[in-house]
């Protein structure tokens, strides 16, 4: 049952033509590109007060030139991956079961509902190693993942394939998977699906990982959402035996503070693509260690590694984040209100729109020295859920995605954002609707305190 109480860092006990497993395989397995990143540079002055008036995204208010995104950016502007030594990464990864947050709202609207630091149905610690693959040095055109987790620190990730580890010597029993990812334009991979021929050629079989700031953050997952019409004839897809069909919608959202990803948070939410519902959805808060730390074949210690953390903020962020910020966020109150609260005056912004869930990819940026009332954002108005945890981050995730959930032309967004530890706060937000075929846009913004941006 999720409770409002504060949880700390000690783990708790602990398809037609294509099967179901080869689904969930290679849907989850895309799902591990994280990689980060600051804001892009200005290029243009915000809004002014009559677009925000008129609830006009800055990215949209006509003030900002678009320009092409090189299709080897997302993949030349990643922080993972780049080096030849193994790199590693400790992480504090917390799973909730959709059904029990659902039900632990506190209804603010019509169309949300707040849920106050809710308890994990599990969580531990993992370790995420990460390296050039040996093979690619001098073309760098793949990367290597090895990640390894404590049972508490799984859930129920990458069910199926994820493997029990043994005779390695390890501190506490670990499960492990590992990926080799490649280069692709605009990092585009194509999911094996489960389509009816008229939704065929759509892009609701790709995928992609986009950088939209870097060491700001990044997003990754498949882009195009299905018409109420189209969700209607998804929901009636049955596999090979008769049974319902297995697809798969997710959309993974990373936020970085400091260089090279060296502290960073996440979240991860999965829902059936076929009947829209949310499957599972987990946050991550990660640290990274440095090379050559230990050896993802060798002996590994995650509570050691923990322990031996000089700066247990990088993970925990408790007590290093604005109190008065914090105390509105855990109320519930707007993110514009806490954004209005926190006197910032310096705003950098970085939008990248795609124009098809498989096309090309087009940015624009937005760099001044404002006051908070000048910017608008857009809003959305689907049913969501909007989770506030006392570390001074915030999710806000649809509640699902069935036929009639919302109309066609209701803006949907999925968000991150937090408190950062420099007192600053910043957000990476995904936004679109059935009427535009999916999550378009994908915005980073970032305000400070101060006038240089």
């Amino acid at each position: 049952k999720i409770q409002d109480t504060a949880d700390d860092l000690n783990p708790l006990p602990a398809c037609a033509a294509t099967t179901r497993a080869s689904c969930v395989r290679w849907s989850l397995l895309l799902l591990l590109y994280f990689f980060l990143a600051p804001c892009g540079t200005a290029d243009a002055s915000p809004p002014s007060a009559s677009d925000n008036a008129k609830n006009v995204p800055w990215w949209e208010s006509g003030a900002n030139a678009w320009r092409t995104v090189p299709e080897d950016y997302n993949w030349k502007h990643r922080r993972t991956g780049v080096e030849t030594e193994w790199s590693t990464h400790l992480g504090i990864w917390s799973h909730y079961r959709p059904k029990a947050l659902r039900a632990s709202g506190r209804r603010r609207s019509s169309t949300s509902s707040v849920v106050r630091n809710p308890r994990p149905w599990t969580k531990g610690r993992m370790c995420k190693f990460l390296r050039q693959h040996p093979d690619s040095v001098k073309d760098d055109d793949a990367f290597e993942l090895k990640s390894v987790y404590e049972g508490s620190a799984k859930g129920d990730w990458a069910k199926g394939f994820i493997e029990r580890r043994s005779g390695k010597g390890d501190e506490v029993p670990l499960w492990q998977l590992g990926h080799v990812f490649r280069k692709t334009p605009y990092r585009i991979t194509t999911l094996p699906s489960v389509l009816p021929p008229s939704l065929e050629g759509l892009g609701a079989d790709s995928s992609r990982v986009t950088i939209v700031a870097p060491d700001g953050c990044t997003v990754s997952g498949p882009r195009w959402l299905p018409t109420n019409e189209q969700a209607a004839k998804l929901n009636k897809l049955k596999d090979d035996s008769g049974g319902s069909a297995a697809r798969f919608q997710f959309c993974e959202l990373w936020l970085a503070e400091g260089k090279a990803e060296s502290e960073k948070v996440g979240v991860f939410v999965m829902y059936d693509g076929v009947s829209g519902e949310m499957v599972q959805i987990f946050r991550m808060k990660e640290a990274l260690l440095g090379k050559a730390v230990c050896d993802p074949d060798g002996p590994i210690a995650t509570k050691t590694l923990e322990s031996s953390l000089e700066d247990k903020v990088r993970l925990s962020r408790r007590g290093a984040v604005d109190a008065a910020l914090l105390k509105a966020l855990r109320r519930g109150h707007s993110i514009d209100s806490i954004i209005c609260q926190g006197h910032f005056t310096s705003f950098a912004g970085r939008a990248v729109r795609s124009v098809s869930p498989d096309g090309v990819e087009e940015e624009c940026s937005c760099s001044a020295t404002i006051t908070a009332s000048s910017l608008s954002s857009g809003s959305d108005n689907c049913p969501h859920i909007d989770c506030r945890f006392d570390d001074g981050v915030y999710i806000r995730i649809p509640k699902s995605f069935r036929p009639g959930a919302f109309p066609d032309t209701a803006q949907v967004c999925m968000e991150i954002g937090c408190l950062r530890l420099d007192g600053g706060f910043h957000r990476v937000r995904v936004v679109g609707s059935r009427e535009a075929g999916g999550f378009n846009v994908c915005v980073y913004e970032r305000w400070d305190k101060g006038n240089s941006v």
